[in-house]
């Protein structure tokens, strides 16, 4: 069998309907035990924002003495996680933050240790500022925006909350399309055009839900608080040496943390067989891929190597099918008109950004991106 000959199987990826690219377990908001050094790494990550607040983080950062890169092989795939998470903000909050252009040892160590036994890049990406960065309020049951709050943050404010909730419940409202990637592909390869167009009606509400949370990101967060308030602290570490790192000499550059980091829409531009062409904002976005989880990057791959589904769809005489695929399509093209206007109300206009927080270059790009979802649609 060729890969082309194999539906897409999401649980074999991490991927569910229920949570999309987010862990099956809520991540860990603290670390169990008595280790001193983890211990002060939550105390270091709970205060954040008055350390920054207060002009302490530096002093705080450069007191840290971190424990031999042994210690490092005992810790769980989840306490790494949050290792990394942690001390990943302590680094940009540092080096953005104070202005200096070396991660102290006590932070540069736990964050090369933990990355490098997670196969992730040692800085602050959108897996560990989103998808390993929340907890739900007592309430909460499910991932709305709402009922969603950061374990770590750079600001009091509640507008960073509320701009890491609103990526979260996107994150998991993606699920069922997600998951649906495989239902189609596996109807596709059983010749089952009601299974296929349930699986692409099934993809047509997720994305519904998905431009309805999009459109909440106004109601908490704020052009300005985004703007000057925490994106800054987001931006790419340039030139930065690793203190205490033998494997890291010299200085390094990392991109910031993006949405653009996220595999949803990777993933669905890839189901329906969307191409974006050569572009300098596409180059990027295959960049950005490396700082991407490397369960998620394979989902990726497997999704574009599974059986065509624009084209099966193309082939076939089926009024419904057609009909149900191009719904899908219109409701990307939606989603992409509406990031393109958050994209405009939080950086281009208040700010003249032409670059998002992880140095994508938007501007005419995004708008490319519109045409070419729309160019597949399928006319009878």
């Amino acid at each position: 069998m060729t890969d082309r000959d194999e539906p897409l199987d999401p649980g074999r990826f991490g991927v569910s309907p229920e949570r999309g690219f987010l862990p099956d377990e809520a991540p860990p908001t603290s670390f169990e035990g008595d280790d001193p050094f983890l211990a002060r790494l939550d105390e270091l990550g709970r205060d954040l924002p008055a350390l920054l607040e207060r002009g302490d983080l530096a002093a705080a950062v450069r007191d840290l003495d971190p424990p031999s890169a042994d210690r490092y092989d005992d810790l769980t795939d989840r306490e790494l996680e949050r290792v990394y998470g942690v001390t990943g903000f302590l680094a940009n909050a540092y080096v953005n933050g104070a202005g200096g252009n070396v991660v102290p040892e006590g932070v540069a160590v736990p964050l090369y240790e933990s990355t490098r036994r997670l196969d992730r890049t040692p800085v602050l990406s959108y897996d560990a500022y989103v998808l390993h960065n929340w907890t739900r309020a007592d309430h909460g049951r499910g991932f709305a925006p709402h009922d969603v709050r950061t374990i770590t943050n750079f600001v009091e404010a509640r507008d960073e909350q509320w701009f890491v909730a609103v990526h979260v419940a996107i994150e998991a409202t993606a699920g069922p399309a997600l998951a649906a990637i495989g239902d189609a592909q596996a109807g596709i390869l059983d010749d089952d055009p009601r299974q296929v167009e349930t699986a692409l009606r099934t993809m047509e509400d997720s994305l519904y839900d998905l431009i309805g949370v999009l459109d909440r990101m106004p109601e908490h967060n704020h052009p300005e608080t985004y703007g000057r308030g925490f994106r800054p602290y987001l931006m790419a570490l340039t030139d930065v040496a690793f203190e205490g790192v033998p494997e890291m000499e010299g200085r390094h550059s990392f991109r910031g943390a993006s949405g653009a980091q996220s595999s949803v829409f990777p993933a669905l531009d890839a189901a329906i067989g969307v191409d974006q062409g050569d572009n300098p904002l596409v180059t990027h976005l295959r960049e950005l891929r490396a700082d991407m989880p490397t369960e998620h990057k394979a989902f990726v791959e497997a999704a574009a190597a599974g059986p065509d589904l624009h084209d099966y769809v193309a082939e076939t005489d089926d009024d419904r099918l057609r009909e149900a695929f191009n719904e899908v399509v219109d409701r990307m093209v939606r989603f992409r008109k509406l990031h393109v206007e958050v994209v405009r109300r939080y950086l281009t206009e208040p700010f003249g950004e032409r670059k998002g927080t992880g140095g994508t270059p938007h501007g005419p790009f995004l708008e490319m991106f519109i045409d070419n979802t729309e160019a597949m649609r399928i006319e009878g």
